[in-house]
């Protein structure tokens, strides 16, 4: 991609909307900081990303071209893991997951994942805590984890962004497959 989409910004981010069930979600809500500002549950597929000023249509269309080559799948939302500071949700099987990632990745080379380098491996995975929560042993022994495993499809890409107000919206919802999805255009 050519476009002048200037330096990564964390305030927007592409994401796979992942919806948990009800008690992982109060989890989540009180154990992940941006979730009170209305992140939904997801996977990131490109954080940080373009600034929300610079979001235009020639950007939309990239990412209409990436959604249509990759059909919408299963995934199980499998079971807890952990890595230092983050508890999280394994999603299962994940590599329909780094594949539309990768795909994502190559359409924004400016803008990797976290930032990282290119040595760096996507693990596709819905935080459920970080930081002090993290590190609780009642966060991984909460009985919400009875509701998992669960069947989930993703069916879209989402571009989601902080406003002024430091509240997070959907920006676009663009389907897998190229099917049209209702939300914000």
């Amino acid at each position: 991609m050519m476009l002048p989409l200037g330096p990564p910004s964390d305030r927007s981010a592409v994401i796979v909307r992942a919806p948990l069930p009800a008690g992982l979600e109060r989890v989540r809500r009180g154990s992940v900081k941006n979730a009170a500002d209305g992140v939904p549950a997801h996977v990131t597929m490109l954080h940080p990303f373009i600034a929300p000023e610079r979001l235009e249509l020639d950007v939309r269309r990239v990412l209409a071209s990436v959604a249509a080559a990759h059909d919408a799948f299963e995934y199980s939302q499998a079971g807890p893991a952990r890595w230092p500071g983050i508890v999280y949700v394994r999603v299962e099987p994940d590599a329909a997951f780094v594949r539309l990632q990768s795909a994502l990745a190559r359409a924004f080379p400016a803008f990797p994942i976290y930032g990282q380098d290119a040595d760096f491996e996507f693990v596709p995975h819905v935080t459920i805590a970080e930081g002090v929560a993290a590190d609780d042993p009642w966060t991984v022994a909460d009985p919400a984890w009875a509701a998992v495993p669960r069947r989930r499809r993703a069916s879209a890409v989402e571009v989601i962004a902080r406003g002024a107000s430091g509240g997070w919206r959907t920006v676009w919802r663009i389907g897998l497959g190229g099917r049209p999805r209702s939300g914000p255009r």
